[in-house]
């Protein structure tokens, strides 16, 4: 971001950055991370590339700016999540008005969340940010996991953690691929059968 200015110049400069991110954000969810050029960010944001690159040197440092700021959002509301049964509410809320386009909260794009995913397998820059995130999530599902258990009366060594842990982010990451590749599966359905897999996997 532009160095310098009054406290009138630095709000203007944040809210320039807000702008190109949520134009960056659009533009790779509807036409994927290669096909969004610069020159398309700075159309969607109304503002020229120059002035974009003033700000973000290069798309993978968009990427980095939009998975930051996701990053502490998204373990906020992880942290607020006691149970398997919470998690699968949350995540059936979220894919409901991602789907009916009342996804406002920019914490959950499942477009997105694919298409960094796979260019994380091009781009080295990329695949590093996706690996460092990776931890951050595994660590706060697994406290998922262990506040589910405390609720169920159950005390998990570490082995019990960890393989609990892998099996919920497999089975969450796997609910929201389905339900972006597939938009007339019913998310309601895909609730109630993942609850019923928690439920055991929980036991």
């Amino acid at each position: 971001m532009p160095a310098g200015g009054g406290a009138k110049a630095r709000a203007r400069q944040e809210a320039r950055r807000a702008r190109i991110l949520e134009a960056a954000r659009k533009c790779f969810s509807e036409s994927g991370f290669h096909g969004a050029g610069m020159s398309a960010i700075a159309r969607e944001a109304g503002m020229s590339q120059g002035l974009i690159y003033r700000y973000f040197t290069s798309k993978a440092a968009i990427i980095q700016a939009i998975t930051g700021e996701q990053r502490a959002r998204r373990t906020q509301d992880l942290c607020a999540i006691a149970t398997f049964d919470d998690l699968v509410d949350s995540l059936v809320e979220k894919l409901l008005r991602w789907r009916a386009g009342n996804g406002e909260d920019d914490t959950f794009d499942p477009a997105l969340f694919l298409e960094i995913s796979a260019e994380s397998s091009r781009d080295p820059e990329v695949a590093a940010m996706v690996a460092e995130q990776e931890r951050e999530i595994s660590a706060d599902f697994a406290a998922i996991v262990r506040r589910d258990a405390e609720a169920r009366g159950l005390e998990l060594d570490e082995v019990a953690l960890r393989c609990r842990t892998l099996t919920l982010r497999c089975l969450v990451d796997g609910v929201i691929t389905a339900c972006v590749r597939d938009p007339h599966l019913d998310c309601e359905q895909v609730g109630a059968s993942l609850r019923r897999v928690l439920a055991r996997l929980g036991a």
